[in-house]
This record gives C-alpha cells, sequence and structure tokens, in this order.
C-alpha cells in the first residue's frame, strides 16, 4: 500500500517549486565562484541554497483532500510520504552543491564543515516544520505560505543584532559564542514542531470541520 500511496503522492504533489528552488539555489553559487574570498560568500551562498529548496519542500504538505475525504491511510504517513517526496531530492541537490563549492577550493583548512551543515539544516528545515502546522490547521494550497513567512521574519529578525550577539557568524577557535549554540537548540525545537505538526488529526476536528461545511437550514 505504502508504495502505491507514494507513486500516487508523487504525481500529486507539485513540483513546479521544486524545481525554481533548485534554479535559484544554483544561481546564487554564481558569486561564490566569482569571488575573490570565498569562505565567506561560500558559507552564504549554502545558507541560501538550504533555504529555498526547504521552502520549496514544504508545498508537498498540504493535503487538498484531507477535509473531505477519509482514507484508511493515516495522516502521518501520508505526510511523511509528501515530505520525503521532495525533501529528499532537496537534500541531494544541496548535497551536490556542497561537494561541488568545496571543491572548488579557497576555503582553506579551516572550512566549519560540521557549522555549516547544522546552520544548513536549519534554515532548510524552518519553512518545512513552518510549512507543516500551516497544513495541519490549514490544508488549503495557502498554508504552505506559513513556511516562507516564518521563514523571512526569523532571517529579518536575527540580521538586527551583530558581534557577539549574531549567530551567523563564523566560530573561531576558541569556541562557539553563546548565540551560536543556539542552532543545535533551534534544531530539535524544529524537528520536535515537525514530529508533532504531522501527527494524526483528532477525529472531533476533522467532524468539526464538516459540520462547519455544512449549511445551516433554519
Amino acid at each position: 500500500m505504502t508504495r502505491l500511496l507514494a507513486a500516487h503522492l508523487t504525481r500529486a504533489v507539485p513540483w513546479w517549486p521544486f524545481a525554481v528552488a533548485v534554479l535559484l539555489a544554483l544561481l546564487v553559487q554564481v558569486p561564490v565562484l566569482q569571488a575573490e574570498s570565498q569562505l565567506g560568500m561560500t558559507v552564504i551562498g549554502l545558507r541560501l541554497a538550504a533555504a529555498v529548496l526547504g521552502a520549496a519542500a514544504g508545498f508537498a504538505l498540504p493535503d487538498l483532500m484531507a477535509a473531505t475525504v477519509i482514507t484508511p491511510v493515516a495522516r502521518w504517513r501520508r505526510q511523511w510520504l509528501r515530505l520525503a517526496i521532495l525533501l529528499v531530492p532537496a537534500m541531494l541537490v544541496w548535497g551536490l552543491i556542497y561537494v561541488g563549492v568545496r571543491s572548488t577550493g579557497g576555503v582553506g583548512e579551516t572550512w566549519p564543515a560540521g557549522f555549516v551543515i547544522l546552520q544548513a539544516a536549519v534554515c532548510g528545515l524552518l519553512p518545512v516544520a513552518a510549512a507543516a502546522v500551516g497544513a495541519r490547521y490549514r490544508p488549503e494550497a495557502t498554508g504552505v505560505l506559513f513556511g516562507p513567512t516564518v521563514q523571512g521574519v526569523v532571517l529579518v529578525g536575527t540580521l538586527f543584532f551583530s558581534d557577539q550577539s549574531s549567530p551567523w557568524p563564523i566560530p573561531v577557535s576558541n569556541g562557539w559564542t553563546a548565540a551560536q549554540w543556539c542552532w543545535p537548540f533551534a534544531l530539535v525545537l524544529i524537528l520536535a514542531t515537525l514530529l508533532l505538526a504531522n501527527r494524526e488529526t483528532p477525529a472531533r476536528s476533522i467532524g468539526a470541520r464538516h459540520a462547519a461545511r455544512r449549511p445551516l437550514h433554519p
């Protein structure tokens, strides 16, 4: 059943956001390849690539038939299958970009691989978790817009911090700052949010939505 469902969902999820995200993820690497000092530009390019690919993966989560059709497959299984269909290719694309820009040289032996991957995971999964919350409470196509919205608000908010209070700078040799330690905690929080958002919807909530759609008769 899972194989048949995966084949059906592969045709059902929108692929155009993923195609646009792949194009954008590749385009933002052009300044990286042209930069003289590549470490800073490379990290920025990888963050942006993860952000756009994650935002595109979230478009797989809205289940437009969830509020009107009862299926024998649990919601959590459908949601994780939907997410895997776009998130796994997004991770593969980001991995190829990572290998490509890393192999171009110029980053030196100080390349902070673990920190870069951690940042990319947070940047990519944040819009996915937010989109999962939006899809849970608003299974229409517009529910997924909660993902990019939260992503943009968090990005703009972190830009107001500077120096030691900013989470964005690469860690130096004497260790991470308190702001940089927010990244692993943020990843745990995002994963927990994603797990909770993809749970089965309570039956009474489904019944309430159906009741709300029925016309009232005098």
